[in-house]
């Protein structure tokens, strides 16, 4: 196959292939996953603990909590450009990384009061 008819996600791994035959140490992926599947991501994921298992630096830039949690060894938090805070991944949790993100609490779970639907017509319009 040629690469432009392969998924995002092996067009991905063949660019880390390429990187990685250039003789390169250091990955700097930034928003990687923000088009993949659930499955090309944990592809992905593979290979780079694999990679990272072997020596390799990655640096993974992401948005997406929950990867950054699974993923990362050491976590750094950017924001407006400058180093907030720099944490090895056990002494942070969803809530403090969101927090160090955007500089305030962040709410996770937002109650909507929406009126229920009671199966009453309320008004009709002829």
């Amino acid at each position: 196959a040629k690469v432009w008819q392969l998924s995002v996600g092996e067009q991905q791994r063949v660019e880390i292939i390429k990187i990685l035959y250039r003789g390169a140490s250091l990955l700097i992926l930034d928003e990687p996953t923000s088009v993949l599947t659930p499955q090309e991501v944990e592809e992905l994921f593979q290979v780079l603990r694999s990679m990272t298992n072997r020596g390799y630096s990655i640096i993974f830039i992401s948005h997406k909590l929950y990867e950054v949690l699974s993923l990362s060894d050491r976590v750094t938090i950017l924001r407006d450009g400058k180093v907030v805070k720099s944490l090895p991944i056990a002494e942070v949790t969803k809530e403090k990384l969101a927090r160090l993100m955007v500089g305030r609490e962040v709410l996770f779970q937002v109650e909507l009061n929406l009126p229920r639907f009671t199966g009453h017509q309320v008004k009709s319009y002829n």
